[in-house]
Formats: structure tokens, C-alpha cells, sequence
């Protein structure tokens, strides 16, 4: 392929966007905003909520990094524990109800992070993240590929990673502009606003028509050009 005409593919392809696909677009805007940014003000959360500082010199701060880094061990070890346990979820259930339970789920647990004010408090709150974390790295696909045709599935997927991109550069560029008008400054309100977009993630998610898969291009169900 020349490089026009992959461009030309590339512009057909979403022209041609299956509506589930563009539903997930909102879902994945809240989901991603709210994960990255928690990823960016959690240490700082965490110093100020349970070791109260803010002085990143500190020794206390130091104790905060460690707290947050064994946090992200186990929310990780749950995650991989949850994306088995999904799924036969997902079979009996569904990839769309069983991903809002799980945004839900992160959703609330990064609301109730900034009043956690024991390291235990924060590491029981992980299973929700986990949880989150596990069907943001599969549910989102299985609803993706119930929707796509399959000689197109490697376009779409590439084309739904900018799913992704896309939400980290808005969170990147934005929040610099509301941190402190907006949150006052305050880490733990990043995770409250993060928390508030995994539950609009999880609503967004309902309206998803997943489970329809699209009809195939005709020209390439035919075998024209």
C-alpha cells in the first residue's frame, strides 16, 4: 500500500465507524482522563491524606511514594487476577454491564482515596482500582471486536488506540488550566474529579450498543477491490 492510500483507508474507515464503536468514544474519554491523572496526583494524594504533607523533600513525602508504589503493586496484582475472573462474567453478563461494574467500581474507590487515612484504608480501596484497571484493558476490546467487521479489524484497532492517546492529550493539556482554579490545588481533589469521571465512564458505557456486529464491507466481502 502507498502511503495515500493508507490514508485514504484510514479516512474510510471512520467514515465508516460501526455506531457502537463511536458510542465507546465518550466511555473511553472518562475512563482514560480519569486514570491518568490519577497515575500523575496519586503519590501526592496520599501525602497529604494519609502522612499529611506536601513537601516533596520530606521524609513523610518518601514514605508516601512507597505506600503509593506498593498501592500500584496490588491493584496491578489484582487486575491480573480480575481479567481471568471476568471472564466467564463477561460470557454470562456481558462485556458492556460487566465494564460499568467495573468503572463503577474504580470510580468509587477513588472517590473515597482522599479519605483514606491509613495505608490499609488504601490498599483494601485497590480492589476497586484493580478491578477498573482489568476491564479497561479487556472489556473495552471484546465490545470493539463485537462491533467490527473482521476484515477490518486491524484498522479499527489502531484507529481505537487513538481511543486512548487522544484522552491522555486532553487530560495533559487541560489540567494544567483547571488544577488550581478549579481544584484549588489540592491533589486529592484530582482523584475526586477522576473518581466522578469513572462513574460518567460507567453510565456513558450502558449506552453502548455492543454485542451488533456491523455487516461487512462490500467490497471486500465480495473480494473487489
Amino acid at each position: 500500500l502507498t502511503v495515500r492510500a493508507t490514508f485514504a483507508e484510514i479516512r474510510d474507515a471512520i467514515r465508516d465507524m460501526p455506531r457502537p464503536m463511536r458510542q465507546l468514544a465518550g466511555a473511553m474519554l472518562c475512563q482514560w482522563y480519569a486514570m491518568f491523572a490519577y497515575w500523575q496526583y496519586i503519590t501526592f494524594a496520599v501525602g497529604r491524606s494519609i502522612f499529611g504533607t506536601s513537601d516533596h523533600n520530606s521524609a513523610l513525602f518518601r514514605e508516601a511514594t512507597l505506600t503509593t508504589q506498593q498501592a500500584g503493586a496490588i491493584y496491578n496484582f489484582i487486575a491480573f487476577l480480575g481479567a481471568l475472573a471476568l471472564i466467564p462474567v463477561v460470557k454470562r453478563f456481558g462485556a458492556r454491564h460487566t465494564h460499568a461494574v467495573c468503572l463503577a467500581a474504580s470510580g468509587a474507590a477513588m472517590l473515597m482515596i482522599p479519605g483514606a487515612a491509613t495505608p490499609g484504608m488504601l490498599f483494601v480501596l485497590m480492589l476497586g482500582i484493580g478491578l477498573g484497571w482489568a476491564g479497561m484493558m479487556g472489556n473495552t476490546y471484546v465490545m470493539l471486536a463485537d462491533c467490527i467487521p473482521p476484515e477490518r479489524n486491524g484498522i479499527y484497532m489502531g484507529i481505537f488506540n487513538l481511543f486512548i492517546v487522544i484522552p491522555m492529550l486532553i487530560q495533559t493539556l487541560t489540567m494544567p488550566l483547571i488544577y488550581r482554579p478549579l481544584l484549588g490545588g489540592d491533589p486529592r481533589n484530582v482523584l475526586l474529579l477522576g473518581g466522578g469521571l469513572m462513574l460518567l465512564g460507567a453510565l456513558a458505557t450502558l449506552l453502548v450498543d455492543a454485542g451488533h456486529k456491523a455487516p461487512r464491507a462490500e467490497g471486500l466481502a465480495t473480494g473487489q477491490g
